[in-house]
Formats: structure tokens, sequence, C-alpha cells
């Protein structure tokens, strides 16, 4: 079983869509212990294409210090959809298992309502202070690239949304330059509390591909990007569809090939048999 192991580890990090597919036919158990068998990456690639709901069980059987390392890796509105529909008292547990950076960006997002700016929102996308010279603004881009988008965005020292510059601007500009001489104060933004809906039909989107998100004051929260509004759709896709429906037409010829019997096979193999868990007794 080892080598079957082995290839269905494989399978799964280079076919996430349809090892996704196929775990939610071997069930919420399996599916947990062969997703701790992969790296978190990969892992989280493979929930975040599974059925929300399937994926929500898996989340539900999982150690909590795995899920925590899922929660880690998947994209941000993925995480809060997941853990919107576990009951509170296990999302409570599951972020206290996780990173503190990582529930602090988590907890904020699970208070708006689903669907809203609020809750599709990135907040861990940086804003740079509008006091910053050009050079010094680079500076902290530079510093902080993981969370920088080619859009960047502006905001006083009370957090209020001012301007937008991309990099290309603020590499080209002068270093010693202020910022606010820099920037354009003609920014398209999101209301946190606005839907989804409204949202996708925001008339920015046609010149940008990332809308910030501020609050009833102003104030800067976050990102939304428009690869977020796709993979919703996605999702919502994936949730409509029943657990145990017909797969085939999703499997890649691969699969089709004998992958997926693999796979699966593998899975059901994870969980021990109840004659089997007694005869260790």
């Amino acid at each position: 079983m080892d080598l079957d192991a082995k290839l269905a580890r494989a399978l799964i990090r280079s076919h996430p869509e349809e090892a996704a597919a196929v775990l939610e036919r071997s069930g919420r158990e399996s599916a947990a212990l062969l997703l701790q068998s992969v790296s978190h990456a990969a892992a989280a690639d493979v929930l975040r294409r599974m059925a929300p709901l399937f994926a929500v069980s898996v989340l539900g059987v999982a150690p909590p210090e795995r899920v925590a390392d899922w929660l880690e890796v998947l994209p941000v509105e993925t995480a809060v959809r997941l853990l919107r529909r576990l009951g509170e008292s296990e999302r409570q547990r599951l972020l206290s298992a996780a990173r503190k950076e990582t529930a602090a960006a988590l907890r904020p997002l699970l208070q708006y309502p689903e669907g809203t700016a609020g809750a599709l929102m990135d907040p861990r996308v940086l804003a740079l202070p509008s006091d910053l010279t050009a050079g010094e603004a680079l500076a902290q881009v530079r510093g902080d690239a993981e969370h920088a988008l080619y859009n960047l965005y502006v905001v006083d020292r009370s957090h209020q949304l001012v301007g937008v510059l991309n990099l290309r601007e603020l590499m080209a500009a002068p270093t010693e330059a202020p910022l606010l001489k820099v920037m354009k104060s003609e920014v398209h933004r999101l209301r946190a509390d606005l839907g989804q809906a409204d949202v996708l039909a925001h008339p920015g989107w046609q010149d940008v591909h990332s809308l910030p998100v501020v609050d009833e004051r102003g104030a800067y929260l976050g990102v939304v990007r428009y690869r977020t509004l796709r993979r919703l759709e996605e999702e919502k896709r994936a949730d409509e569809a029943l657990l145990g429906s017909p797969t085939a037409r999703a499997l890649g010829d691969l699969f089709r090939a004998g992958a997926a019997g693999l796979l699966e096979t593998v899975a059901l193999a994870a969980v021990p048999r109840p004659e089997t868990a007694q005869e260790g007794r």
C-alpha cells in the first residue's frame, strides 16, 4: 500500500480538482487523513475545490492544529466562507489554534454578513501612510512585498483612505517627493456593507483588478480582488452540487484511466474498519 499511497499523494498534488471530487465520495474521515499526508498548500488547494459543505465536514474531523495550518494558506475569503458554516464553539476552537496573525485577519471578516464587501476583502493588503516620501513608501513596499499589490492605497493617520498610486508611479517618483503629491486623490472604493451583486457591478472593475474597502467613516479596511469574485462563483457551483452526484464529467483523462480508482481505494483504506479496530484492542 506504500506505493499506492505515494501515488495517491502525487495525484492530489497534481490534480487537485479531480482529487476533490474523488475524496468527496470517500468520506470525510478518509479525506481528512489523506489531506494530512500532503503539504499544507496541496491540502488547501484541494479543500478550496471541494463542495464547501463537505470541506467543512473535513475541518470538523481533522486535528485543530492541522486545520490551523490549512487556514494559513487558504485564500482568506475561502477560509472565512468555511468557518462561517461551523458552529460558534467549533469556529472559535479552530481560530484559537491558528497563528495570532491569521486569527486576527479572519475574525473581523466574520463580523460582516456573507457576500458583503467586508466579508470578501483581504484585510492584510498594505496601505501606505500619507506623510511618507516616495522613497520611504518604496522601502515599506519592499519590506512587506508579500502584502503589497500593484495598486497601492494611501491613508492618513486616522486611517482614512485618501489616495492611490500604482507601483510604477511610485518607482518613477523622485525619492524625496511627498506621497501626497504623487498619489491620485480620486479612488474607487467599496463600502464594507455593500452586497456581492453591487460589488460585482461596481464600475471601478473596468479600470482596476482590486478595489479598496472602507467603513461608514471612510476608513480603509482592506481590498477585494476581482479574482476573489470569480473564485466565489466557482465555489458556489461546487456548493450546489449534491454529494454523491455523478462526477465523471469532472474527471480528466488520467483519472478516467484509473487514477481516480487508485485514489479512492487508498482513501477508503485510510480509515480502519470497525472489526479491524476491535481486533487491535
